[in-house]
């Protein structure tokens, strides 16, 4: 859908370019465009422009040019959407949208392209956990609770079958063993609505025909007995002040994870 994208300073250097399909003219595109944007009378500039075959579709940030280009038959409300998202978006991760902060960071902005325009057969999977401890004042542990998820973002045509593969150990609830080695237990387990089951008891895989996007596969809890220790440990010292009546609390927190993790 979209041949070129790129960002061009007020006066019409080229920031950021991005060639999406390889048969538009290259970096000679972003000259034209700002040839033909300067050459019309007026301060007010349309944002759709027409050449050789080529539809200019643009909007203004603060000094920048931000800019796509396509050879289709494509809305230009849409594509002047995403422009405007994706202004947002870059300002979210650069501080600001502007030329210098762009140009600090041009890296990053390759990255967010890549993953928001980038048309390519990936998936993106990822276990986030996060770990609620309460730790008593001599430094044992009272309560522990680990919340989960898998979560997928698909870039695969919609329909496209998948199947993810749980390790055989993968165990629900304390009287559930399976395999021959330590197991991995959690107490709680949910899926998202479109998983297929059929072969999670007997091979623990889970088959789904994901949309394109971001869901969550799985959602998992696990509390009190964990399989392994904490990833750290934390030391409180609490000193009491009589003469001044302050209270001073410090806690000294100790990451036992190598370092190359």
């Amino acid at each position: 859908m979209i041949s070129q994208f790129f960002i061009l300073s007020s006066k019409g250097d080229p920031l950021i370019y991005k060639d999406f399909r390889g048969d538009s003219g290259g970096r000679d595109v972003a000259e034209l465009f700002y040839r033909k944007l300067t050459g019309l009378p007026g301060d007010e500039s349309p944002v759709v422009m027409h050449h050789d075959g080529r539809h200019f579709i643009h909007i203004r940030h603060s000094s920048l040019y931000l800019v796509v280009t396509t050879s289709e038959n494509v809305s230009p409300f849409s594509l002047l959407e995403l422009l405007s998202r994706l202004a947002t978006l870059l300002g979210d991760y650069c501080g600001s949208l502007g030329e210098g902060t762009i140009s600090r960071n041009v890296a990053l902005v390759y990255e967010l392209l890549d993953e928001v325009l980038s048309q390519k057969n990936e998936v993106f999977l990822d276990v986030v956990e996060r770990l609620s401890v309460l730790i008593a004042s001599n430094g044992s542990l009272l309560k522990v609770d680990v919340q989960g998820e898998i979560r997928l973002k698909s870039f695969l045509p919609s329909g496209s079958e998948m199947r993810i593969g749980l390790t055989e150990e993968f165990c629900v609830g304390k009287s559930e063993l399976r395999g021959y080695g330590p197991g991995i237990r959690v107490d709680e387990v949910s899926f998202h609505s479109s998983v297929n089951l059929d072969e999670f008891e007997s091979h623990r895989i889970l088959r789904l025909q994901p949309p394109q996007g971001e869901l969550t596969v799985m959602r998992y809890q696990l509390s009190d007995d964990l399989p392994s220790p904490l990833p750290f440990r934390l030391f409180p010292s609490v000193q009491w002040d009589r003469g001044s009546g302050r209270l001073q609390v410090y806690l000294k927190l100790r990451c036992d994870l190598p370092s190359k993790r």
